[in-house]
């Protein structure tokens, strides 16, 4: 891929954004003898084809040139969030030794400014590599030859830090997918991408990297803590450069909304921007509406949003909606879809209703399947588990056989994720993992957040709605945090939730915790980790708390 795009499009490349907006340009070429420069001095250290290598590399700049080296020496990566100590808990830092230990204690490739602050009693000094130290003379790099079936890489997912799970993705996976999502939106070498999604993350890699370069397309980085500190920065540079492609789910709208709703705007124009990735975490049609409206003013064509389909284990996508049409969402009937499991469209007007957004259909080298908990094949409009086959899906996970056997029946995958296809579509209603049984009734969590936020006083992203089973009283309830300090108002504020719910879906909540908005753990991609926050509700991690 990137033999290619150096020879047929030398004058493409990749722009490094800086947070003073500097950017930072290489060309294919240049990436590709930087690359080599990276896999000599790999090599040189004794690293070959099959060898495992953690990189923790904080700058895309960094990243990039020695995930090429490692491909083009058949050398396997696994990029991991970089710790930023090891002397106090850092989940991140957690995540690498446990990883280390995964996958038979590789060599870690890690920013220079990092080399003073690693401490880590796990991982030998030895076995450290300043990235700062790694280059060589390009032409003593040796490529190897690769089988469309090697591991190419190792993608470790984005939720838990108990046991953290190395998806393999092979030659063939990457190249079945990238192909997929080229054709999908019509990618070309004219197109301009802008990314903040961190390389960590399938997303920011797969989607906004190597399937760019496969396409030639050139792209622009962003460091996500800059986004996150300055949303405004990732408006400039598509603005600036024309883009045409990037992201951003619900987490970053909320930022970008949050934003403008506090700044002056600025003479963006966004009229070139002709796709729009929303995903990562279930879609928030509220979310989405709102983020549209505050962009309008800045050309932003709205059929640019594009909600999809996807995860690790598929390497990245798995259904696209139809490019040329604005996103559609579609209102159901609660009672039926959460008392009976089935989708039935509301009619105009109607009452107690949720709105999905259409996700589209399998890409080429994808099936999809809505099965029973038999994973027998549901009927059309009939909630179930999604599962997915194809030439993108891993072949499981690295050093975990048992993990691996328990998600796959046969050649289908279960994805985790409960849904339905309606006329031909996939709609996803959320995580099986994610819902909440009581009296006898599925919820889900996204669901119940949203029915919240209906409520005027409660802001998008200060509420998270979560279940556990109260081992004392043996049932199922219901916890409910809440941004907020402890006062009469926010007293208030709980007896009308608790109002509110019963008057809606009458489902009594009488469980209220008060957090504060750094108390609710996200994923890379802005996934918020309920299971965490009742862990730690059990734990007695809470002291602000009030039952009604």
């Amino acid at each position: 891929m990137l033999a290619a795009a150096a020879a047929n499009f030398p004058l493409n490349g990749i722009g490094f954004v800086n947070a003073n907006r500097s950017v930072g340009f290489i060309t294919f070429p240049g990436l590709e003898l930087k690359a080599l420069s990276m896999l000599a001095g790999m090599q040189a250290k004794g690293l070959n084809k099959g060898d495992m290598v953690i990189l923790s590399l904080e700058k895309s700049e960094e990243i990039i040139p020695v995930l090429w080296g490692c491909f083009i020496g058949g050398i396997i990566p696994a990029l991991l969030q970089p710790p930023v100590t090891f002397t106090e808990y850092n989940p991140a830092a957690e995540k690498t030794e446990k990883v280390f230990h995964l996958l038979g204690h590789p060599h870690v490739i890690l920013s220079h400014e990092h080399g003073e602050n690693w401490r880590s009693s796990h991982i030998p000094a030895a076995l450290l590599i300043d990235v700062a130290g790694l280059p060589e003379d390009a032409a003593l790099a040796k490529r190897v030859s690769l089988d469309p079936s090697d591991t190419a890489l190792i993608q470790f997912s984005s939720g838990s830090t108990g046991d953290p799970k190395g998806v393999m993705l092979t030659h063939s996976n990457i190249i079945a997918n990238t192909t997929d999502i080229i054709r999908g939106i019509a990618l070309t070498a004219n197109d301009v991408s802008v990314n903040w999604m961190p390389l960590y993350h399938d997303m920011g890699l797969i989607g906004f990297h190597i399937t760019p370069v496969f396409a030639g397309v050139t792209q622009y980085f962003i460091d996500p803590v800059d986004f996150v500190k300055n949303p405004s920065l990732w408006l400039d540079v598509m603005s600036q450069e024309k883009c045409t492609i990037t992201a951003c789910p619900n987490f970053g709208q909320l930022l970008v909304t949050r934003y403008l709703g506090r700044r002056a705007a600025r003479e963006w124009d966004l009229s070139r921007v002709r796709i729009l990735f929303n995903g990562a975490e279930p879609i928030s049609v509220a979310t989405m509406r709102t983020f549209l409206d505050g962009l309008s003013p800045f050309k932003l064509n709205p059929v640019a949003m594009f909600p999809a389909y996807g995860l690790a284990e598929a390497t990245l996508a798995v259904t696209f909606p139809d490019r040329l049409k604005e996103a559609e969402v579609k209102a159901f009937r609660r009672a039926k879809l959460i008392g009976e499991g089935l989708a039935v469209e509301a009619g105009e007007g109607e009452a107690n209703i949720i709105e999905l957004v259409n996700l589209g259909r399998n890409l080429d080298h994808c099936r999809v399947m809505v099965a029973d908990d038999h994973h027998q094949p549901s009927g059309a409009g009939i909630v179930g588990n999604v599962l997915v086959t194809g030439k993108n899906i891993t072949p499981g996970y690295y050093g975990s056989p048992e993990v691996t056997a328990s998600v796959f029946d046969g050649e289908w995958l279960l994805t985790g994720d409960l849904g339905f296809l309606y006329a031909g579509d996939l709609y996803i209603t959320g995580r099986s993992k994610d819902i909440i049984f009581i009296n006898g009734i599925n919820y889900y969590a996204h669901d119940l957040e949203t029915i919240a936020l209906k409520l005027e006083k409660i802001a998008i992203g200060k509420i998270v709605i979560a279940g556990y089973f109260d081992d004392v009283e043996g049932r199922d309830k219901l916890l409910i945090f809440l941004v907020g300090a402890d006062n009469e108002a926010t007293r208030d504020l709980c007896r009308e939730i608790r109002n509110h719910f019963s008057a809606v879906i009458g489902l009594s909540t009488e469980t209220f915790i008060l957090v504060r908005s750094g108390d609710i753990p996200r994923t890379s991609s802005g996934k918020i980790q309920r299971y965490k926050m009742v862990d730690r509700y059990r734990n007695g991690g809470f002291s602000n708390i009030i039952c009604l």
